[in-house]
């Protein structure tokens, strides 16, 4: 099952394991659950929540500014009033840490999109954000949804920016009405995630005072390899595909490589997993 993962995603790793090496990584620059606040921008799925469960056992409650597809709503309003709820460390200091994945399903079979759901039977499916908004640019083509900057659907205004800044990152990526009709699911969710990313890299060049405050960034696409059937014997396993990992401290930029992190020994999985050992009496 990881491999039919690995083959559309290079490099992705289980969601504990990237957690664990993230958190190591982290607190080497100074990113702690006690001193940092969590910004995190997923799609509004609820099955999301699967990563960000695992990141606030880390960084504790942390910020939404999720958006259907992962698109950044939120704007530079957005994200202050999440800076303004940062701890503050000895140094006066706010530490924020940003993690903006678009998501995916490729199930136990392999199959790119499918998805179980509790209580409903048959398959559905994820990001269903961008599977219609992959149909629609086909469908529509490209130059009909590459709609200037902030022009939207007033009833349905997250599909809307979703769709359009999809569509005009392909125009600029050279894409054609003709070449998108050979669009997967996997190409899209990837154009998705540069897409969402740079607005945030904007959204903080905006927002963040460098002199007040350092930074981590975690960007990627989030995997659901779940079991065919929800109520089967298979494991339902998540993954992270990180395609940008860093830290910004007293304004100087350091590029993390969590592949090259080591995971946890045996030994110490087998101890985190097993019984804590407690004295019960005191020494003679």
């Amino acid at each position: 099952r990881a491999a039919a993962v690995q083959k559309h995603f290079t490099g992705a790793l289980g969601a504990d394991d990237f957690m664990l090496r993230l958190e190591k990584a982290l607190f080497a620059f100074g990113f702690a659950g006690d001193n940092s606040i969590a910004m995190v921008n997923l799609c509004r799925d609820e099955v999301t929540v699967s990563l960000k469960h695992r990141i606030e056992q880390i960084f504790g409650s942390s910020f939404s500014t999720n958006g259907l597809g992962g698109v950044l709503t939120c704007g530079v309003t957005g994200l202050g009033a999440g800076f303004s709820h940062s701890p503050l460390c000895s140094s006066n200091k706010e530490r924020y840490v940003f993690f903006s994945l678009p998501h995916i399903s490729i199930n136990s079979r392999g199959e790119v999109g499918p998805m179980s759901r509790p209580g409903r039977p048959g398959q559905s499916c994820a990001c269903g954000a961008l599977i219609k908004a992959t149909n629609e640019i086909k469908s529509e083509g490209l130059t009909c949804n590459s709609k200037v900057p902030g022009v939207h659907d007033f009833a349905d205004p997250e599909m809307s920016v979703l769709k359009q800044r999809i569509a005009r990152r392909l125009f600029h990526e050279g894409a054609t009405d003709e070449s998108v009709q050979g669009l997967t699911l996997v190409d899209v969710t990837k154009v998705a995630e540069r897409t969402i990313s740079d607005d945030l890299e904007h959204l903080i060049s905006q927002t963040v005072d460098t002199s007040k405050a350092d930074y981590a960034v975690i960007t990627g696409v989030q995997v659901h390899n779940w079991a065919y059937e929800f109520e089967d014997d298979s494991p339902n396993l998540e993954f992270v595909a990180s395609t940008s990992v860093y830290v910004v401290v007293d304004g100087v930029k350091a590029h993390l490589d969590i592949a090259a992190i080591p995971p946890m020994t045996p030994r110490q999985m087998r101890r985190v997993a097993g019984r804590a050992v407690v004295c019960e009496r005191g020494g003679d």
